[in-house]
């Protein structure tokens, strides 16, 4: 029977959801209150169930690969943007925009890190992109401030979470009840006008434990109008959690409420400069981009269940709803057609001159072709849906093993409605045209999907195996308004994954694995778009040295058809949302972390994290595309926005009561484009090295305060040309804090 997103209201869904959670409970309470025996209460909670490697020893002898930054790590450089905090993790790749990190561009292990569309992202193990089917495009990202652990997988693991697989899932921790009575205030300032202030406070009432969280970040921007209008952004969000632990109950049963609210308004530009313009001043903006915000707001709901049937049995229950609203009113292009992207690349051609001085302020509109374009990009969101984990610890013979399944229904909507509007420069100043706006955009995206998983974990002796599969069944329909048009698509897909860690001694093991990589095509896209499909392969080492920890792995994805998403954000200026095929693909490379200590005989330690990427990527056919960062492609031609090699190292030394720290931070350049015949053809960003520096002081047992640098030597480079002109990242950035616990 086949079910359409305007048949199910959110009543019925929520009996759906119901019925399915007591069908799945019932057959496995009979089990356990047929059992004899009742074993004592586990200390096991809510979070602890949600992690992804729940200890240092699971990750240790994890059959995928994986990396852990614990709330110290992420304390370390009180870093607010995702993009830094990943920088120490290898694997991943990032794309700078902003500065700041409000519209995070992440991939991993060569997924495409536009918009951090093609992995999975999720919050306390539940996806949080604003349609992650529909839509999954990031232009909603939580506070990292607020979040106490993250995760990052790749391998075999992925297949448990979705539905994207072809690199990895990335996994956020918020802060959880605390048992202790009590909380922590969290106030700093800083250069470019920034401010924080973060606070949380939890409450234990009986078996109610109760948590309130809020975080206020605020920045007047790096960048410069020449009516200095505000280029920063104001972030707000507050957090609560109610968790419940039923009393005297065998069964060790908890419910948790999670509730939260947060919202941004951002002076923001798609707007950059010509090469020329950046090397005098990279932090101007063009006087067309004056008007130019964007605002959201997300509304999220949580409840978990955890239930322990026995020892051995437990399932864990979640059901979600995510609002999001944005509005995005930027500047888009000429009335003329000659595109903004070709003025700033060829600045000196023909009429382009004189368009550019207009982008500029210099020179007033004086024709029809020389009125500016405003898009005014508002879309609507919602992501609800209910997720059942259930663990079984069991032996098989003389072997442990553990047997998660999981089953999730999902479903999510986009709606879209962009309007032009019109405006004439006119001494610097952007004058209302008088031109009705026009409406460009007006549809509606859903998609409904259920997914299955199961995974097993063997060990024996020395050898741990995990051998899983997923599946989906995705239900989209794409409705054009405009067009008076619908279209439906349907897709089953069949995802298996194995991984092996072998311990061959105690200081040193092997780990490999194999998984089906795979991302879903959005609603509507046309019968020829394949769904992006992949092996994934990885082979390596993980060491343990006195207090050094050593991994090296090498990894190989071999896509039978790498897809290309057509966005604003990639370039595209028409076909948006549009979908394109690349064939095969090779991508193929080595990852390196190693961290450790030195300890000294006067209490004094220097700890030290490297962590490196190797990557190489291959088109293995020609082809030509219309889509904005291929163009016509010959075997050979690399990815954009993959760079050969990363590093990152990060030193500190340690007191008893205070640390330094270092991190450096190397990225080659990155080609913008891997074809020829598109604007940025042969086009390559700058290589990036920076380094940022940080330390603390603990006054007492209360009061600790804290001073950063980012950015030490205020290296200006381009970190992106997409989609008009060159963009840097943040300037150096001095902020001072405290916290204080009470």
């Amino acid at each position: 029977m086949q079910i359409t997103t305007t048949k199910i209201q959110h009543a019925q869904l929520s009996k759906v959801m119901l019925g399915i959670l007591s069908a799945l409970m019932l057959p496995i309470a009979n089990l356990a209150s047929a059992q004899d025996d009742v074993n004592e209460k586990s200390q096991t909670n809510i979070e602890d169930v949600i992690q992804i490697f729940g200890n240092k020893q699971v990750l240790e002898t994890a059959t995928g690969s994986g990396f852990v930054l614990n709330n110290a790590a992420l304390e370390q450089f009180e870093f607010d943007d995702i993009h830094r905090v990943l920088q120490s993790v290898p694997g991943v790749y990032i794309r700078e925009e902003d500065g700041y990190g409000l519209r995070p561009n992440i991939g991993l292990r060569g997924a495409t890190s536009e918009r951090s569309s093609k992995i999975a992202l999720m919050e306390d193990g539940v996806l949080i992109a604003p349609a992650p089917y529909s839509a999954p495009a990031a232009y909603y990202f939580p506070n990292i401030s607020r979040m106490t652990q993250v995760e990052v997988f790749k391998g075999p693991s992925a297949i448990t979470y979705g539905p994207n697989t072809v690199g990895g899932a990335i996994n956020m921790l918020s802060r959880s009840v605390n048992a202790k009575d009590g909380g922590e205030l969290d106030l700093a300032i800083g250069q470019q006008s920034y401010g924080k202030a973060h606070g949380h406070y939890s409450k234990n009432i009986g078996n109610l434990g109760l948590m309130l969280e809020g975080v206020h970040l605020r920045a007047d921007g790096f960048k410069t109008l020449a009516n200095d209008n505000n280029t920063g952004f104001v972030k707000n969000e507050i957090l609560a959690k109610a968790r419940y632990e039923f009393a005297d109950d065998p069964y060790n049963q908890q419910i948790q409420v999670k509730l939260g609210y947060s919202e941004e308004v951002s002076h923001e530009t798609y707007l950059g400069l010509t090469d020329v313009d950046f090397t005098k001043n990279p932090y101007q903006r063009y006087a067309a981009s004056q008007n130019d915000k964007f605002d959201w707001e997300h509304l999220q709901i949580q409840a978990s269940h955890y239930i322990e049937f026995n020892p051995d049995i437990t399932l864990l229950t979640q059901v979600y709803r995510r609002d999001f609203n944005r509005d995005w009113d930027r500047l888009n292009s000429f009335v003329s057609s000659r595109s903004i992207d070709r003025i700033l690349a060829a600045p000196e051609t023909g009429l382009n001159e004189r368009f550019l001085r207009i982008l500029k302020g210099e020179t007033d509109s004086l024709t029809a072709d020389e009125t500016l374009i405003f898009s005014l990009n508002d879309r609507t969101f919602y992501s609800q849906g209910i997720q059942s984990k259930l663990s079984w610890d069991s032996k098989l013979g003389e072997a442990d093993m553990t047997v998660d399944a999981g089953l999730r229904i999902h479903q999510d909507q986009v709606e879209r409605l962009h309007r032009a509007r019109y405006f004439d420069m006119l001494s610097t100043r952007l004058v209302y045209a008088g031109q009705a706006d026009e409406i460009t955009t007006s549809n509606k995206d859903s998609t409904i999907a259920i997914a299955a998983f199961v995974n097993s974990k063997i060990q024996l002796g020395n050898l741990h195996t995990s051998f899983g599969l997923r599946v989906e069944n995705i239900d989209g329909e794409s409705n054009n308004y405009l067009a008076q048009t619908q279209q439906k698509n349907s897709d089953t897909v069949v995802l298996p994954g194995a991984g092996v860690f072998y311990q061959i001694s105690p200081e040193l093991g092997l780990v490999a694995g194999i998984n089906k990589g795979f991302v879903p095509n959005s609603p509507g896209e046309a019968s020829d778009i394949e769904p992006e499909e992949s092996w994934n392969y990885e082979l390596g080492l993980r060491a343990s040295v006195a207090d050094w920890q050593i991994e090296v792995i090498g990894f190989f994805n071999d896509y039978s058809n790498l897809k290309g998403s057509c966005t604003f954000s990639s370039g595209c200026k028409t076909e948006l949302d549009v979908e394109f095929n690349g064939g095969e693909v090779d991508i193929y490379g080595a990852e390196l972390s190693a961290n450790g200590q030195f300890k000294f005989a006067n209490g004094l330690s220097l700890p030290i994290k490297i962590a490196y990427t190797h990557t190489q990527s291959e088109f293995q056919s020609s082809f030509d595309s219309t889509f904005s960062q291929w163009g016509n492609v010959s075997v050979g031609d690399e990815l954009p926005y993959l760079p050969e090699h990363q590093f990152n190292l990060q030193v500190g030394l340690t007191g008893e009561n205070w640390q330094l720290d270092l991190a450096y931070k190397y990225i080659t350049e990155m080609s913008e484009a891997a074809g020829t015949g598109v604007e940025l053809a042969g086009v390559v960003t700058s290589d990036i090295s920076q380094i940022d520096l940080a330390a603390w002081y603990q006054i007492n047992a209360a009061l600790k305060i804290y001073a950063k640098l980012d950015n030490l030597t205020d290296e200006a480079k381009i970190v992106s040309r997409r989609p008009f002109g060159a963009r840097p990242g943040k300037p150096r950035q001095f902020i001072i804090g405290a916290k204080y616990a009470f």
